[in-house]
């Protein structure tokens, strides 16, 4: 599996009491992106980031996050531009991929 990093901007869904997760500077999520050329969703376990000086994500705008995201075939479901949902069973936040910041070597 390979290890590939983004910024995003995010907008969370605060009326749901799941995205109190990403209130603190780390979270685990997952990210659910579609395929370039089929349309088809996938799930991708991921680990999102945000800057302790940062402000918190509460309030009627979006915050911009780190993702370190795991899988092989990331770049057909996500490079600048596409858009993302972070998910834990649901929906609890919803953005866009703004630049891939690394690529990283493959695990064991």
């Amino acid at each position: 599996m390979s290890r590939h990093k983004y910024r995003a901007l995010v907008r969370v869904d605060d009326s749901d009491p799941d995205s109190a997760a990403l209130r603190g500077t780390t979270s685990r999520v997952t990210v659910r992106a579609h395929h370039h050329e089929t349309g088809r969703g996938k799930y991708f376990s991921a680990l999102v980031t945000r800057p302790a000086e940062f402000p918190d994500h509460r309030g009627d705008h979006s915050v911009q996050v780190t993702l370190t995201v795991i899988g092989d075939d990331l770049p057909d479901y996500l490079v600048p531009g596409d858009t993302l949902s972070l998910w834990r069973g649901h929906d609890i936040a919803s953005g866009v991929i703004t630049r891939r910041l690394f690529l990283g070597a493959e695990g064991p």
